[in-house]
């Protein structure tokens, strides 16, 4: 069994913090009593909390970063989509939000090197999501009535919305309906609907 050392610890934990309570929303005696080691511990690895949160991001966006190229672009496009919104349900289930969401709450506040983290996480499932979504539009051979990556920025933040007040709310109801939009998008219904609504009188 895989030992994880003090520093990987660390990370582990403030992360989860982090994404249960925000940059400001725990102290280095916070993480010392989860990982069971003295402050000045944490203090050797990370001198200042920003060290830590930067380290924290970073790993977030490459982890991140590889559960999207780990999305099989052979699969059916509705398939890709819904392997991209599972693992967002199973975070609110262990409520755990989007770690750049809740960061980007207090990003003017944030060192620039952690901002452009935060930044580049939001860019990549932007850009993920409107590649998908030219890919959908080539395949029904209808463009949509935005562009793919305009799109892809109104859906991403429909998600990130419904990822924020699930908690608020305690229910995925928005969630599921920023996932329903982009499933939606995929298998080309949104049109669909348009098309075949009822005239008003």
């Amino acid at each position: 069994m895989k030992t994880h050392s003090v520093r990987d610890q660390l990370l582990e934990h403030a992360s989860v913090l982090i994404r249960q309570r925000g940059y400001n929303g725990f102290s280095y005696r916070d993480l010392a009593e989860l990982v069971g080691v003295k402050t000045s511990s944490i203090h050797y690895y990370f001198p200042a909390k920003d060290d830590l949160v930067l380290e924290v991001v970073r790993l977030y966006r490459e982890r991140s970063q590889a559960r999207l190229a780990a999305i099989d672009t052979s699969l059916p496009l509705i398939e890709q989509a819904e392997r991209y919104v599972g693992p967002l349900r199973n975070d609110i289930e262990l409520n755990q939000i989007c770690l750049a969401g809740m960061l980007s709450a207090e990003v003017l506040a944030l060192p620039d090197a952690i901002r452009s983290y935060l930044q580049a996480h939001f860019q990549a499932n932007e850009t993920w999501i409107a590649n998908l979504l030219r890919r959908a539009e080539t395949e029904r051979g209808q463009p949509y009535p935005v562009p793919p990556q305009l799109l892809a920025k109104v859906l991403y933040g429909a998600i990130q919305n419904g990822i924020i007040t699930a908690r608020m709310s305690g229910s995925s109801d928005r969630l599921d309906a920023a996932a329903d939009m982009l499933l939606g998008a995929v298998r080309g219904s949104m049109c669909a609907v348009t098309e075949h609504e009822p005239a008003m009188a």
